[in-house]
């Protein structure tokens, strides 16, 4: 499979911008930018507080609880990672159909899927 690039902040906000343009919204980079923004913070709280956020057609994600655990670095040291909490992501099912879809010369699709 060929590595795909990655789709960094600046090119999402134009990206949603040119898409809601297409659809005829009347919408500036700014409001873009300032609604992006907003979304990644009540992201972020809702995260910190433990909460799950659900993404439509693409996934959830949810805080675990990780276990203390011992470990070892190549060079002999030894130590303890602390218990806590990470973030897992959970793709749906209709993501997991798009990406395995069988494709031509092993290649990731162009095109994201259509809205159903």
């Amino acid at each position: 499979m060929e590595k795909v690039k990655s789709f960094n902040e600046k090119e999402q906000r134009e990206a949603v911008h040119a898409a809601l343009t297409a659809e005829g919204v009347e919408v500036t980079k700014t409001l873009v930018d300032k609604i992006m923004d907003k979304q990644s913070e009540l992201a972020f709280n809702a995260l910190v507080a433990g909460s799950s956020i659900k993404f439509n057609g693409l996934g959830t994600l949810e805080v675990r609880p990780h276990t203390e655990r011992k470990y070892k670095l190549p060079n002999g040291t030894m130590g303890t990672a602390p218990a806590g909490f990470h973030v897992g992501f959970v793709e749906s099912d209709k993501l997991l159909e798009a990406m395995n879809a069988p494709v031509e010369n092993n290649t990731v699709p162009a095109t994201v899927p259509a809205k159903v």
